[in-house]
């Protein structure tokens, strides 16, 4: 039940992005740069669960769209820091708002406490299943 639950929810998050066209996985990336500051790439990739090949394309259509911006690290050339642009942070708050939408209509029924304490409830089902047996976190990728 929960896989399926989950399914369902992934593929209507995955419909309300589509209109922006973007995938899931965008607005993750754009998330995880929301603070403003320069992240190493590698360092993003890891943070968000991510290869870092993966984190490559992503950051493409992003970076060709004009949300998001990648240089050289001045201390290390091989260092690329990337960095969410004032016009990323505008799509990222229309993709909060589609995030929102999404969750609503997922939770439509549910009153204000069941809401809480499904929230609950699936923060302990993830805890269960966030990290590897070895102690390194899942690949939700």
């Amino acid at each position: 039940m929960i896989a399926s639950v989950g399914n369902a929810a992934a593929l209507a998050f995955e419909s309300a992005l589509a209109a922006e066209d973007l995938h899931p996985r965008h607005f993750a990336v754009l998330r995880g740069l929301r603070d403003g500051e320069e992240h190493a790439q590698q360092q993003l990739a890891s943070s968000l669960g991510i290869p870092a090949s993966r984190l490559v394309g992503l950051l493409a259509l992003l970076i060709d769209r004009g949300l998001v911006e990648r240089r050289e690290s001045p201390a290390d050339a091989r260092v690329k820091l990337v960095r969410l642009r004032e016009e990323g942070r505008v799509e990222l708050e229309k993709l909060i708002g589609l995030a929102g939408a999404s969750e609503r209509r997922l939770t439509a029924g549910l009153t204000a406490e069941d809401r809480s304490e499904l929230r609950r409830l699936l923060g302990v089902v993830y805890a269960n299943v966030a990290v590897e047996p070895e102690g390194r976190p899942a690949r939700v990728w």
